[in-house]
């Protein structure tokens, strides 16, 4: 018997996550123009913030080893066992200290020599500012994985709170630290550190007396094994979403510039990440109870998250590129590059939605061929474009890497697990929308088309499109209705 996807359950803890989700990427908004500007932080100290945004990232992807996602698969396999359950949970928090413990030793030991991979001389002196980072992307790896247990577990309240505790004790920190410690990026890493820790310290003291202190090596070992390819395909993704940074590192003004485009793109990525975080529990409940007899609710589910990704999208594109306009200094530039970075979410949403049944059925050795294969080709468009176009060149290696992982993981998704896509709705039309964007800002370069001129196109078709292929879903919606999508 087919299982009825909860629309109303949906829609709320769809607007519950994305409500949170939001809320870093917001502050950062407030932030980012209460420190910038003349005698403040300029588009060179930006580009150092995300270098050092980079190195936090790599920390959380060793330290975690795929734990939210290892977390959010096995919760299912013992959900019904309360002591398996605590076991697994201690041994997976435990896990994630020992790692971070290990960067910390490694990083003590080559900390002369870390800094001399950059060109920017005050990069060059880790020590400063590189410990404070290392446990910020310790304390993300514990944050990400807790959450992730949270979203699982239904816990919504428990959820609520601490994100929301996240994102205020983080913002305010980041602001005491530039005024109070010191003027530049280090005070910025610094009040990083030392927000994210508050919460985390908690998150631990709640974890360790609700489930106690274990690690057994019977239950771990599977879950290892199931993360193990996921840490690769992680690696790789780092390696995918922070490359061009290292490119672009010997010209700061350029990389601050980006950087913002890219900072705004990024919080598009994490409020995407809230509506995951409604649909991926949703997503393995329904595979779990068979395939075949929920096709419908599965297919709903991916077209009602590929919509609501792209929608969102639509809404924040010209929003960013006014916001881009209040700096003092060069980072205002970077609201030419808003619209063409955060349309390739979208081919993140769809990457995402493909790979969420792969996830379900272990099959997670592919995704690591598949993201080899195109980082290697990130790599070497980044090598050959960026010294010669500097952003658009990254952005163009990041659009051709994004469009290879959807067509390889459809590919391998449709070999794995057989399901009936609406192809215009999942794949065709959004391939669409990316590929005008490009046409658009191909356009805006060489005719000097005012930046706004193609932004409103870009938006005015995003919308057209979802009326076109939404139109007797929003009909239903409309009559107090709800069709099969």
């Amino acid at each position: 018997m087919a299982t009825n996807l909860n629309n109303k359950e949906f829609f709320k803890l769809s607007f519950l996550y994305t409500a949170v989700a939001a809320l870093p990427p917001l502050l950062n908004l407030v932030i980012r123009p209460l420190i910038e500007g003349e005698g403040k932080l300029v588009s060179a100290d930006f580009s150092r913030i995300e270098i050092t945004e980079t190195i936090i990232t790599l920390v959380l992807v060793i330290a975690s080893f795929a734990a939210s996602s290892s977390i959010a698969r096995f919760y299912y396999d013992y959900n019904e066992d309360k002591k398996g359950l605590n076991i697994l949970v201690s041994g997976i928090f435990n896990s994630i200290l020992f790692r971070g413990f290990i960067i910390l030793a490694v990083a003590f030991l080559a900390r002369n020599y870390i800094g001399k991979i950059f060109t920017q001389v005050e990069l060059q002196d880790f020590p400063k500012y590189g410990f404070a980072a290392i446990i910020a992307g310790i304390n993300r790896a514990v944050n990400f994985t807790a959450f992730a247990l949270y979203r699982n577990e239904k816990k919504v309240r428990k959820y609520l709170i601490l994100s929301f505790l996240l994102g205020i004790l983080r913002a305010g920190f980041q602001l005491a630290g530039v005024y109070y410690y010191e003027m530049s990026f280090v005070g910025y890493v610094y009040g990083t550190c030392f927000g994210s820790s508050i919460v985390t310290i908690s998150i631990l003291a709640y974890t360790y007396k609700k489930s106690g202190f274990h690690y057994k090596f019977k239950i771990m070992k599977p879950v290892d094994s199931y993360a193990l390819p996921l840490f690769e395909y992680s690696l790789l993704v780092w390696g995918l979403s922070f490359a061009d940074r290292f490119f672009l590192e010997s010209s700061p003004v350029m990389l601050g510039i980006y950087s913002q485009a890219i900072l705004l793109g990024r919080g598009i990525d994490i409020i995407l990440q809230g509506l995951q975080g409604a649909s991926q529990p949703e997503m393995f409940r329904l595979l779990k109870l068979g395939i075949e007899k929920n096709m419908d609710e599965i297919k709903k589910l991916s077209h009602l998250l590929m919509a609501q990704s792209q929608i969102i999208i639509a809404i924040a594109i010209i929003p960013a590129m006014i916001y881009c306009s209040i700096f003092k200094t060069d980072l205002k530039q970077a609201a030419g590059y808003v619209a063409i970075v955060m349309v390739s979410y979208i081919l993140r949403t769809q990457y995402l939605i493909l790979s969420l049944p792969v996830y379900y059925e272990k099959k997670t050795k592919i995704l690591l061929y598949i993201n080899l294969i195109v980082l290697a080709v990130n790599l070497v468009l980044l090598y050959l474009l960026v010294p010669y176009l500097q952003a658009y060149g990254a952005i163009i290696a990041l659009m051709v890497s994004l469009f290879l992982q959807v067509i390889g993981i459809y590919i391998a998704q449709h070999s794995i697990v057989k399901i009936n896509w609406n192809l215009n709705k999942l794949l065709i039309f959004p391939f669409i929308i990316v590929g005008l964007t490009i046409i658009a800002e191909i356009i805006k370069l060489n005719l000097h088309v005012n930046i706004y001129f193609s932004a409103v196109f870009i938006t005015l078709f995003i919308g057209g499109c979802q009326m076109l292929l939404y139109r007797r879903e929003l009909m239903g919606i409309f009559r107090g209705k709800w069709k099969i999508f």
